[in-house]
């Protein structure tokens, strides 16, 4: 079934979006333009406003798209798993992640790197974050102008480089302060589009969220190309069970909030431990109720076709990778002129609240390298050269959204992103936490574990993929098994943490690390930091 086109409306929806981020970023760039102001909006963001930035940052259109999509796939059995792994996250990074990093004035969080392990490792621990930005980043250009593409007829093309050079120019112009405030209005749209969907379908079809779960669930045990997830199996073959999706939620979020310059750079931009722990607070409530909202949303939507016997706009399968579209695609069709245009727009703000992290991070990192060994690194004098690397980290990840236009039809959104972007989450995030807890370890040690659990994170990933090669090339007679995506992170995080700390028993640093700079050691001494 052909979609039909945009109505006016809906144009206007998106492109009024569209003018006001480029013309809220420039309205913010008339602001004192000096280095911490623009890296780290002179460290006095509300701590409400950093939390939503950081929710925002990190839920993205890919959950907006993921979330409603998963529910085709397994109901709501797959949020159970990430619900439960809420209340373990938020301990472990409240009680050691947040205050930690915090102490450390930097700019960038791979100076710590440096300060514990040496030069090497903050070299290795930079190119990892910059490998993860822009493949994470061109997913979420990808995964949206997909979505506005299809339903819209714009050409991809057209799509990605409008998705990706307006977020580039509103973060060059405003820096870290237009991307915070940029991503408190992207999270109130994403909740109004959820929310108007979620009322709409109850209003017109009569029915709850009660009835739409029960079609969901029955959908589960008739359909097709579902499973529910069951609560746990040691078959690794098995897609998910609620303890390994709770089990690998919680390690992405502790890597992502100890290592993670798009997250840890919004703490440093608050004015002390307190506002920062408020903000971590605030985005992990924000967090809860929009993946809440999304599933919902997504239940409501399944309802709307299976419970009323009606077929998928567009023709489009709820068993590959196309269910990840369902969502807009009935917003577009099925929502009052106007709204539906809203709903992309909604769209659209998840990607950037994204992308604008993710250049603003880049550039961040990549200006303090640069000037890593000039004695005048830390004055004001290096916005204009930020402003150049953020154009050319936009221009990087909108290349590579088209690179990712060719992954697996049968993965979706869901099982890709273990194999991508966080790919690099456990391993860097492990060097993080072997920086803290493994007091033995010298740089040989943490830099070596790395490139095993990143070397683990491809081999698992791919594992399916290389065993075809090795059958092709007549070296293995059976083909290998696709592992599910749930054990890919946790099993890096074990071997990067697990080898670094062997080898630190045998190869280990004849001096102790500097006081201060792990966790035992970390009321020894006030750490130095960037002046």
């Amino acid at each position: 079934m052909p979609l039909p086109a945009l109505a006016w409306q809906d144009y206007a929806v998106i492109v009024l979006y569209l003018a006001a981020m480029i013309a809220f970023g420039a309205w913010l760039a008339r602001r004192k333009r000096n280095d911490e102001e623009y890296f780290l909006a002179g460290r006095r963001m509300p701590w409400f406003a950093v939390g939503m930035s950081v929710i925002a940052s990190l839920l993205s259109s890919l959950t907006y798209l993921s979330e409603p999509a998963e529910v085709w796939k397994s109901g709501v059995t797959h949020m159970t798993g990430k619900m439960l792994a809420i209340p373990f996250e938020m301990l472990i990074v409240w009680i050691f992640c947040v205050p930690f990093m915090m102490r450390f004035r930097f700019t960038s969080a791979y100076e710590y790197l440096e300060h514990r392990f040496g030069v090497a490792t903050r070299r290795l621990g930079v190119v990892l974050f910059i490998i993860m930005v822009v493949l994470w980043m061109g997913f979420v250009v990808l995964a949206s102008a997909r979505a506005l593409s299809t339903v819209s007829g714009i050409s991809l093309f057209v799509v990605i480089l409008t998705v990706g050079a307006v977020a580039t120019l509103y973060t060059m112009l405003g820096g870290l302060r237009a991307v915070i405030w940029t991503d408190v209005i992207q999270v109130l749209l994403l909740i109004g589009g959820g929310l108007f969907t979620i009322g709409y379908v109850a209003w017109t079809t009569d029915s709850s969220p009660l009835d739409w779960y029960h079609v969901a669930m029955g959908r589960l045990n008739t359909a097709a190309g579902t499973e529910a997830v069951p609560v746990f199996s040691w078959d690794p073959t098995i897609r998910a069970t609620v303890v390994t999706v709770a089990v690998n939620m919680c390690i992405w979020h502790v890597c992502t909030h100890v290592a993670n310059q798009m997250t840890v750079q919004r703490y440093f931009s608050t004015s002390d431990i307190g506002a920062a722990r408020r903000s971590f607070v605030t985005g992990s409530l924000f967090g809860v109720g929009l993946n809440l909202m999304l599933m919902l949303a997504g239940l409501a939507v399944l309802y709307y076709y299976v419970g009323q016997n009606l077929p998928i706009d567009g023709g489009l399968s709820a068993d590959t990778k196309e269910r990840d579209l369902i969502f807009p695609t009935f917003a577009i069709n099925h929502l009052p002129t106007g709204v539906g245009g809203a709903v992309l727009a909604a769209l659209l703000a998840a990607a950037m609240s994204s992308i604008d992290s993710g250049v603003n991070s880049i550039a961040t990192v990549v200006t303090v390298e640069w000037n890593r060994t000039d004695i005048s690194a830390h004055q004001n004098h290096h916005v204009r050269q930020a402003m150049g690397i953020t154009l050319c980290a936009g221009a990087f990840i909108t290349i590579a959204a088209y690179a990712l236009n060719f992954l697996p039809d049968t993965w979706g959104i869901v099982g890709a992103m273990p194999r991508t972007f966080n790919a690099v989450t456990a391993p860097l995030g492990g060097l993080f936490l072997i920086g803290m807890f493994v007091p033995r370890a010298n740089q040989f040690a943490g830099f070596t574990g790395t490139i095993l659990g990143l070397s683990t994170s491809l081999v698992l990933g791919y594992l399916k993929q290389i065993g075809g090669i090795l059958q092709g090339a007549g070296l293995l007679e059976h083909s290998l098994p696709d592992l599910s995506f749930t054990w890919i992170m946790p099993t890096a995080l074990c071997v990067t943490v697990g080898s670094a700390f062997l080898l630190s028993l045998f190869a280990g640093g004849r001096r102790p690390p500097p006081p201060g700079y792990t966790w035992s050691t970390r009321h020894d001494l006030k750490p130095p930091t960037s002046p």
